[in-house]
Parts: structure tokens; C-alpha cells; sequence
């Protein structure tokens, strides 16, 4: 009955094993094909895996893409809009989340958590009219402004947070409010550095999701030097003469910072979101 019990135990991490392994090389797969065409100067993936292995490197690709399209200044948008989106969306969220827990308006806060919840169930697709005829209405179009201000508060965000402050220690609370630790000193000094993997968790996926946004990039900007670096790419296969490697080398420049956020902040993800789970 062991014996039994044993080969059916290896049998089942085997099998674990071989979908997680398949799983792998699915998602692997497309990022290394796009890697190796960018620095082989081939878009043969076999061809490029030979000339990397005899170590015949180029970025002809790379300066390829920059010279088709001004990626430097696009990438420099990507990288203002995602700051000012996620600096907005941590400080809306941090206070709604405060005002939901600690605040005067607690005894709504259901109601309220409802209303916030509710917005993540509408698909972005039906507000894209009003918010474009706003952006027009404000003369905001093809500006910086246009790409992140609706984007400026995050349903999601004030939830992670909400549920992460409702597991703060109330004994902490109440000896800051006798020290007489007042509203904002208590949220920078105690709530934010106990509740960090939770707020981590807020700015990395806010700026992953600021950083790969396209629609509505591509919707409110028209001019080359106000388009965000993901739009810039996608530029690169509407070309009369498309070149794959120059669209493999955007495509991996544009990526990296996503990689780095991960890597950043992958100590923080998994606590942070399930920090309060269970309240």
C-alpha cells in the first residue's frame, strides 16, 4: 500500500513537473526568438542561435529601430507618463484606502468599496468616447496630460490597500493616536512602512500597467514626439516596408523596463497581495 502510494506521489510530480516545464517554454519561447533576432542580425531563429553561439553579436537591428522612429523621445514619455500615473494612483489610493478604515466616512465605507469595485467591472472599451470628448473638451489632445490623467485613480489599487490596512495592528494605532500622532503623520510614519509589500505592490503593477498601455496612447496622441514608446513600436510594423528586426529590437528595448519592475518588486508581489486576505 506505500509502494502504491509512493510511485503514485512521483507520478504526480512528473506530471507537475512536465506542464509546468511546457508551460515554461511557452512564454519563453516568443522572448527568445525575439531576443536572438535583435542581436544577430537574422530573423532565422536557428540561424540566430548559430551566430550568437560563434559570437557574431550586432545591433544593427537596434540602431535600425531608433533611426525608423524617434524611440529615444517616446521612451522618455513612457517614462514621464508612467511616473506622474503611478505617483497619482499610490497617493488617490492611499488616501481613499485611509478614508475607508480610519476615516470619519467608515460606516459607508461598504457602500463606498462597492461603488469602487463596481468600476473594475465595466470594460474600459465603453468609457473611451466620454473620456476621449473630455480630453478634447479640456484641449488636452496630443498632450502627455491626455494619457495618464484618466488614469489617475485605480479601483484595484485602493482595494489592495484597503484590505492591507485592515490588518494593521490596532494596539499601534491606539498608542500613536495617545502620543497624539495625527492623520497624516500616522499614515507616513506607521500605516505606509508596515504596510510596504502592499504598497509596493501598488507602484509596480500601476507602472507596469502605465508603462504597456496602447489604445488609448494610440487614440489621444497623433504626433510622433507626444506618443509613448509602445505606440512608437507598433509604428514600426505600419511602415510600407516593414522590418522585422527592427520591430524584434523595439520590441525587447520596450520590454526591459517591465522585466526590471518585476525584478524589483518580486519580493513584495506575493505578500502584498495576499496581505489582508482573509479580512
Amino acid at each position: 500500500m506505500a509502494r502504491s502510494t509512493t510511485v503514485t506521489g512521483r507520478i504526480g510530480r512528473l506530471t507537475l513537473v512536465g506542464y509546468i516545464s511546457v508551460v515554461v517554454l511557452l512564454v519563453i519561447f516568443p522572448a527568445a526568438v525575439a531576443v536572438l533576432g535583435t542581436f544577430s542580425g537574422t530573423t532565422d531563429p536557428i540561424a540566430s542561435l548559430q551566430r550568437l553561439i560563434d559570437g557574431q553579436w550586432t545591433i544593427d537591428y537596434v540602431v535600425s529601430a531608433f533611426d525608423r522612429a524617434p524611440l529615444l523621445q517616446q521612451g522618455l514619455n513612457s517614462v514621464l507618463v508612467t511616473l506622474a500615473q503611478t505617483a497619482l494612483q499610490l497617493v488617490t489610493s492611499l488616501l481613499a484606502a485611509y478614508a475607508l478604515v480610519f476615516g470619519r466616512l467608515r460606516r459607508f465605507a461598504g457602500v463606498l468599496l462597492a461603488v469602487f469595485l463596481v468600476t473594475m467591472m465595466i470594460p474600459s472599451e465603453t468609457t473611451i468616447v466620454a473620456n476621449y470628448l473630455t480630453i478634447r473638451s479640456f484641449g488636452l489632445y496630443d498632450t502627455l496630460t491626455a494619457v495618464f490623467i484618466p488614469y489617475a485613480a485605480s479601483a484595484y489599487s485602493i482595494f489592495l490597500l484597503r484590505q492591507a490596512f485592515l490588518s494593521f495592528p490596532t494596539e499601534i494605532r491606539e498608542a500613536a493616536l495617545l502620543d497624539g500622532t495625527g492623520p497624516l503623520r500616522f499614515l507616513m510614519q506607521f500605516l505606509i512602512p508596515l504596510c510596504r509589500p502592499a504598497v509596493v505592490t501598488v507602484i509596480v503593477t500601476s507602472a507596469i500597467a502605465a508603462w504597456n498601455g496602447y489604445l488609448w496612447p494610440l487614440i489621444v496622441t497623433e504626433s510622433p514626439e507626444s506618443r509613448t514608446a509602445q505606440v512608437g513600436v507598433a509604428s514600426l510594423a505600419d511602415s510600407s516596408v516593414t522590418d522585422i528586426g527592427s520591430l524584434l529590437a523595439g520590441t525587447v528595448l520596450v520590454s526591459l523596463p517591465t522585466v526590471f519592475l518585476v525584478i524589483f518588486g518580486q519580493r513584495n508581489l506575493v505578500k502584498g497581495l495576499t496581505q489582508g486576505a482573509n479580512r
